[in-house]
C-alpha cells in the first residue's frame, strides 16, 4: 500500500465517507494520471448552511492553452456519497490571478460542465471530469494574471530581447496594458471570447484585442455569397439577405459549440471506458494467475494432508502395538477421589445386586439349598445397604441429585 492510499484511507475513515472502497478507487485512478494533485481535507459550506469536512483534491492540471502549457489551480470536493454524487469544483486563483467569469467558471470560482449536472455513478469518474476540464480550459481560460504596475514597462521592454538578438516567445498578455514578460497565466481581454488572431504587428502583445461579433462576417458559405452579389443594395440599408445571413451563421455557430461539447464528452468517456477496460483485462489475467495459483496450493494441500493422516495413523498403530495392558479401573477417568469413590460404590452395588439375582436362580433350579440362599441374601442385602448410604452421602458432599 502507497503512501497516498494510506493517507486516503485516514481520510475517508476521518470523514465517514459511505462508500469508502469506490471512492478510493476513483481518487486512485485520478491520482495516477494527475500527479500535481494530492488528497486534503477541508470544510465546505453547502448553500443550506450545512458545514462538513469533506474530501478534495487540492493541486493543479496541465492546460494547453495557445502552444504553452499553463497549471491551473483547482479544487474538487468530493460528497460523503462519492461516486454517487457529483463533486463540487473550484479553480483557485492565487493572489496575482484573478477568475475569468465564462461558461464554464462563474464569479466564485465553480466550475459549470455538463459532466457535473449530468452526473452518473456508473459512466462519470473523477478521472473523465479533469480530462474535461483540461479540455474546457485550452479552449478559454479560467484565470488571467492582473495588469503589473507601469514600473515593469522598462524591464519587460529590455528583456524581450535575448542575448543572440532574438524575439523571446512571452506568454499571453493584456491588449489594455504593456507587456509583462513573465506573467505564468493569460490575463484579461475586453471579451469573454477573444479571436485567436493577434490584434497588431507588434511581436510583444500576442493576445488578441476585443473584437465585436460581426455575424455578417461570420458567413463561410459561398453560394450565399454569390447569390446576395446578384442583387444590388444601397450600402447602408441592412435588407432581409443580410438577416437572414446572420440567423443561419449564428444557428450554424450554436450547432458547432454545441457538437463540440458533446463530441468532447463522449471522448472524454470514451477515453475513460477504454481505461476501465484496460484495467479490466490487467485484472483478470491478475485473477487467473491467482485461481490458478490457489488451485495449485489446494492440490499441495490436500496431498500432505493425507500424508500426515498416514503417518498419524501408523504412529497411532505403533503405540498400540507397544503398549502395556491397562487395567479396566484405570481406563475410567475421574475429575477427582470422590468422583472415583462414587463410581467404585455404585458398581459394588450392581454387582451385589447381580448376584443377588443368580442366588435366586440358584433356589429356583435347586442348585442353592435355602438355608445357605439366606445366610448370603442377609449378608449381601446389609452390604447393600450399606453401598447405597455411602453412595448418597457422597453425592450429597459433590451437589448432585440423589
Amino acid at each position: 500500500m502507497t503512501s497516498n492510499e494510506r493517507i486516503l484511507n485516514d481520510l475517508l475513515y476521518k470523514c465517514s465517507y459511505k462508500y469508502k472502497d469506490c471512492t478510493k478507487r476513483d481518487i486512485m485512478g485520478a491520482l495516477t494520471y494527475f500527479k500535481d494533485l494530492s488528497p486534503k481535507t477541508d470544510k465546505y459550506v453547502y448553500p443550506t448552511g450545512i458545514v462538513k469536512e469533506l474530501v478534495c483534491l487540492l493541486g493543479t492540471i496541465p492546460v494547453n492553452f495557445r502552444s504553452s502549457v499553463y497549471n491551473i489551480p483547482v479544487q474538487i470536493y468530493l460528497n460523503d456519497t462519492h461516486p454517487y454524487e457529483a463533486p463540487i469544483a473550484y479553480v483557485r486563483p492565487t493572489a496575482e490571478m484573478s477568475v475569468n467569469v465564462c461558461e464554464t467558471v462563474d464569479a466564485s470560482g465553480r466550475i459549470r460542465l455538463p459532466c457535473l449536472t449530468e452526473w452518473n455513478h456508473q459512466n462519470s469518474d473523477l478521472y473523465m471530469l479533469l480530462n474535461l476540464m483540461a479540455i474546457k480550459f485550452s479552449e478559454q481560460t479560467p484565470l488571467f494574471s492582473k495588469p503589473v504596475r507601469s514600473t515593469a514597462i522598462a524591464s519587460a521592454s529590455t528583456g524581450a530581447i535575448n542575448s543572440h538578438g532574438m524575439s523571446t516567445p512571452p506568454y499571453p498578455s493584456d491588449p489594455r496594458s504593456p507587456f509583462s514578460h513573465t506573467p505564468p497565466y493569460p490575463t484579461a481581454s475586453v471579451m469573454s471570447y477573444p479571436t485567436p488572431y493577434p490584434a497588431s504587428n507588434n511581436p510583444y502583445y500576442p493576445m488578441p484585442t476585443a473584437q465585436a461579433y460581426n455575424p455578417m462576417k461570420s458567413v463561410s458559405n459561398p453560394n450565399m455569397n454569390q447569390a446576395t452579389a446578384r442583387v444590388s443594395y444601397p450600402d447602408d440599408t441592412i435588407k432581409p439577405e443580410h438577416y437572414r445571413m446572420s440567423l443561419i451563421s449564428a444557428v450554424q455557430d450554436k450547432i458547432r459549440a454545441k457538437f463540440k461539447d458533446v463530441y468532447e464528452e463522449k471522448a472524454a468517456e470514451m477515453d475513460s471506458l477504454k481505461r476501465v477496460n484496460s484495467d479490466l483485462e490487467s485484472s483478470e489475467s491478475a485473477l487467473n494467475a491467482l485461481i490458478t495459483e490457489a488451485e495449485n496450493e489446494c492440490l499441495n494441500i490436500e496431498h500432505l494432508s493425507a500424508e500426515l493422516r498416514t503417518d498419524e495413523l501408523n504412529e497411532s498403530l505403533k503405540l498400540i502395538r507397544h503398549r502395556d495392558s491397562t487395567s479396566v479401573e484405570d481406563a475410567v477417568v475421574t475429575p477427582g477421589p470422590l468422583y472415583r469413590q462414587m463410581v467404585q460404590l455404585y458398581a459394588e452395588e450392581m454387582a451385589i445386586q447381580d448376584l443377588l439375582y443368580f442366588l435366586s436362580q440358584g433356589v429356583i433350579h435347586k442348585s442353592v439349598d435355602l438355608d445357605n440362599f439366606l445366610k448370603q441374601v442377609r449378608l449381601l442385602s446389609r452390604k447393600q445397604f450399606y453401598l447405597r448410604a455411602t453412595l448418597n452421602k457422597a453425592r450429597q458432599q459433590a451437589a448432585l441429585p440423589l
